[in-house]
């Protein structure tokens, strides 16, 4: 019974936030594409205070960012595991770095067909 409460430790718990946030560091730190993910997150946070967008647009974009990031990390995971597990390249290694990249852009494209369908009428006023 002891054991089943110290996996569960208050101490426990608070040193796996901290790994998560090394690995949140690690990835800001050394993944251009993920900062420039991050500043795009950013930019539209700050449109949606200022164009005032619903709730519901809200939650569509907190959700498409958040996987965009997602995304993004997962990708990090698997292409440094490939390159750790196969140290010669070979089709089978790019294969599977392509399909993760190609994840990426799948939600890239989804992210920004988001944000157009919400800030496209605001843009456009600036061009007609």
């Amino acid at each position: 019974m002891k054991k089943i409460f110290q996996s569960h430790h208050p101490r426990r718990q608070a040193k796996s936030f901290k790994y998560a946030f090394d690995g949140l560091l690690h990835t800001l730190l050394n993944e251009p594409n993920f900062r420039v993910q991050l500043v795009i997150a950013v930019a539209v946070v700050y449109f949606g205070f200022k164009y005032g967008i619903s709730k519901i647009e809200w939650g569509l974009l907190t959700i498409s960012m958040g996987l965009l990031l997602t995304a993004e990390m997962i990708n990090t995971v698997v292409e440094n595991f490939i390159d750790i597990l196969m140290k010669d390249r070979d089709n089978g290694a790019k294969i599977i770095k392509d399909v993760s990249a190609g994840f990426v852009l799948i939600a890239a494209i989804v992210t920004l067909i988001l944000a157009l369908l919400i800030f496209g009428e605001h843009f456009f006023k600036f061009f007609i």
